[in-house]
């Protein structure tokens, strides 16, 4: 019986690793760099928009199914008012890939470094929560991503999921 139940498990199970996302992955990724809800988004108000409100940059992701870890690198342009700065997020996690679509959620320690205009820090450190679905298209992952700034505790990373607040981005990752 045990024999028949492990069979029927690796028949089920075999097909989804045909589609499993294993590599490397670099790419780049642009974010609204404005903390924003999720009511924000469903109200679509796009006035008093300028480029100050995103980050560009560039990302560098490792899978391999189930785990995944990445090193994303931001610069937010800043304005008159807003400083300039320089971001690097660390992440690691559990993935899934089920088809053409990988999702993940993962966690790790960010590093900042504001210049220019109404710098108040120059130098941040913290943590970040990211959740990331991708479409898998052969080599290329078309993704949208949501990072949320917490602590390392367990009442953050709560509060991150009952609350969400963050950054929203895309990312369009090649993989070798």
């Amino acid at each position: 019986m045990n024999k028949k139940l492990i069979a029927i498990s690796l028949c089920l199970i075999m097909p989804l690793a045909a589609f499993a996302t294993t590599g490397l992955y670099v790419g780049l990724n642009t974010y609204y760099a404005s903390v924003i809800r999720p009511a924000d988004i469903v109200a679509l108000d796009t006035s008093g928009l300028n480029f100050a409100d995103f980050a560009f940059g560039a990302e560098t992701r490792f899978i391999i199914d189930p785990f995944w870890a990445s090193a994303i690198g931001l610069y937010s342009p800043g304005d008159l008012t807003l400083p300039h700065q320089i971001d690097i997020l660390l992440d690691a996690g559990l993935g899934l890939t089920l088809g053409i679509v990988h999702v993940g959620i993962g966690i790790g320690p960010n590093f900042g470094v504001e210049f220019g205009n109404g710098a108040t820090q120059f130098l941040r450190t913290g943590a970040n929560l990211r959740l990331t679905g991708d479409i898998v298209i052969g080599p290329l992952l078309l993704g949208l991503n949501w990072i949320s700034e917490v602590e390392f505790t367990r009442d953050s990373i709560i509060e991150a999921f009952k609350n969400p607040y963050g950054k929203i981005g895309i990312s369009c990752l090649f993989g070798f």
